[in-house]
């Protein structure tokens, strides 16, 4: 059962870095548009109203009610830290250093939700994983062969990647007796509110796109991408251990990849070629020994070695 659990974590991970990479392609055009606070903050309000729609569908309040303290408490810090602040920060911070460095940035989330997870989920890695680890590493800092400097911009993403790595970690303690969706709505709940009241304190109120059509029709698509994120993110927390989930969420690049070249007229650049073989080959390897190397043993028994 457990083994099963463990799969499906794996896939649910691999279907979130194809919408990771869907998602960032179409932020990037959507920010063109719409004020990147006030659009991830209409946009994370949407996702919320789309949670509370998925409870009441489900009749799920119940489950809401039967909280505990504690477990309460975690849920409104996941919000506070994961769908709040961090989200200000980042898109705040975007206005202060160039989008490639933020992505940059945003790109070590897998070093530090390793390293909490060794220190506090007490997760163990074997020796494909450290070797995934490395790879991805090297696909991502060395290949991109950038430049970093910090100024206040790139502090404010680095704070917001911190404290979304610190979410994960929260979230893996309290998945345990915690529905997915019950995590995704406190989240992107607690968190849009926030966001909201944060837009009002700082004098945007009217520019938010309300009954501007196309804007709007900006926000609910990127909203609607945005909740099966969430949905299948905590999904894939739920069943894998953190480390490896957001290993595998790196795949995302090579999505990205696919539709810069095939949509967006962007031609890629050997680095960016080069990264993805990288990225792929890692994730592969994840793959092997969670999925395939088992399937095949359970099938060819003793024949089958490695």
């Amino acid at each position: 059962m457990e083994n099963k659990k463990f799969k499906k974590g794996i896939l649910f991970a691999f279907l979130t870095s194809i919408i990771s990479g869907i998602a960032i392609f179409y932020s990037k055009i959507s920010l063109t548009k719409i004020n990147p606070l006030i659009l991830t903050t209409s946009r994370n309000l949407y996702v919320g109203f789309l949670f509370i729609l998925l409870f009441i569908i489900h009749r799920r309040w119940g489950e809401i009610k039967k909280l505990k303290r504690k477990q309460l408490f975690i849920l409104i810090l996941i919000g506070l830290i994961g769908g709040w602040l961090p989200f200000y920060l980042f898109f705040t911070g975007l206005q202060f250093t160039q989008a490639i460095a933020a992505n940059l940035i945003h790109k070590t989330l897998f070093i530090w939700v390793t390293i909490l997870a060794f220190l506090f989920l007490k997760e163990k890695f074997n020796f494909s994983y450290l070797i995934s680890f490395f790879l991805i590493g090297f696909a991502n800092f060395y290949l991109g062969n950038l430049k970093l400097t910090f100024g206040k911009g790139e502090l404010m993403v680095f704070i917001a990647t911190i404290l979304w790595s610190i979410e994960n970690i929260l979230a893996k303690k309290v998945l345990k007796t915690v529905s997915s969706e019950t995590v995704g709505l406190f989240r992107m709940g607690t968190g849009s509110i926030l966001l909201f009241l944060t837009s009002l304190a700082t004098g945007k109120a009217d520019m938010f796109p309300v009954g501007d059509l196309s804007k709007m029709t900006v926000v609910a698509i990127g909203g609607t991408i945005l909740f099966f994120y969430v949905y299948t993110w905590y999904k894939a927390l739920k069943y894998a251990p953190a480390s490896l989930v957001t290993l595998i969420l790196t795949f995302s690049v090579i999505v990205g990849n696919i539709l810069n070249g095939a949509f967006a007229g962007i031609k890629l650049m050997p680095k960016e070629i080069y990264s993805s073989i990288f990225i792929g080959a890692s994730v592969f390897l994840i793959f092997s020994y969670t999925l395939f190397i088992p399937y095949a043993k359970r099938h060819l028994g003793r024949k089958f070695s490695i």
